[in-house]
C-alpha cells in the first residue's frame, strides 16, 4: 500500500510504537545508571587508592554492569536509529532503493533477532555457576546467566521494532529521515 490507512490497524501500529519509544526511554535510563554506576566505581578506586583502601568487588561489578550497559544499550541505538546506516547508494539510486532496503533490513533484522532468540534456552542454560567477586548485599554472588539478561530482552523488543517497521513499511507510514539530513534539502 502507498496510503496510510485509517483503522484498527493503524491505531494498533501507533500505540505499539509509543509502548516501544516509552520502553526505549526507560533503557536509555537504564543504560545511563549503568554508566554512572561504572564511573563512579572507578571514581573510588582511585581516590581511596592513596589510603590504602581497596574494594576487591568494585572491578568485577563494574564488569558486570559494563555488560549490562552495553545490552541494554542495544536496543536503543536500534529504537533511535543511532546505529551506523551506509544509506548513501540507495539515496543516490532513488526511491525504489530506500523502499526495498527499508523491507530488505527488517526482514534481516527479524531474522537474526529470532535466531538469537532460539539459542537464548541454550546459552542460559550453559550460563552456570557464579561470576567471581559480584558479591550481592547478603554475601553471595550473582549468577553468570544474569550477563545475558539484558542481551535477550533487547533482542527480543528489537524483533517487535522491526516487525513494527515492517508493518509501518506495508501501511505506507514514511521512514523517519535521519537526525544529519533533517534540514539538509
Amino acid at each position: 500500500m502507498d496510503t496510510i490507512s485509517d483503522g484498527p490497524l493503524l491505531r494498533l501500529v501507533i500505540r505499539l510504537d509509543a509502548v516501544l519509544g516509552a520502553l526505549a526511554r526507560v533503557f536509555l535510563w537504564a543504560a545511563n545508571i549503568c554508566l554512572f554506576l561504572m564511573l563512579l566505581a572507578t571514581a573510588a578506586t582511585i581516590v581511596l587508592r592513596p589510603f590504602g583502601i581497596s574494594y576487591y568487588w568494585l572491578w568485577p561489578w563494574s564488569m558486570q554492569v559494563f555488560v549490562w550497559m552495553s545490552f541494554i544499550g542495544f536496543f536503543v541505538i536500534y529504537r533511535l536509529h543511532k546505529d551506523i546506516a551506509v544509506d548513501f547508494v540507495m539515496r543516490k539510486l532513488g526511491r525504489w532503493a530506500m523502499v526495498a532496503s527499508r523491507y530488505f533490513v527488517a526482514l534481516v533484522v527479524i531474522a537474526v533477532m529470532v535466531v538469537i532468540l532460539r539459542e537464548a534456552p541454550l546459552v542460559l542454560g550453559q550460563q552456570v555457576g557464579v561470576i567471581d567477586g559480584v558479591i550481592m548485599p547478603g554475601g553471595w554472588e550473582l549468577e553468570r546467566y544474569t550477563l545475558s539478561v539484558p542481551l535477550f530482552a533487547s533482542c527480543a523488543l528489537i524483533l517487535l521494532n522491526a516487525v513494527l517497521d515492517l508493518v509501518k513499511a506495508m501501511i505506507g507510514i514514511p521512514e523517519p529521515e535521519p537526525d544529519h539530513l533533517v534540514g539538509d534539502e
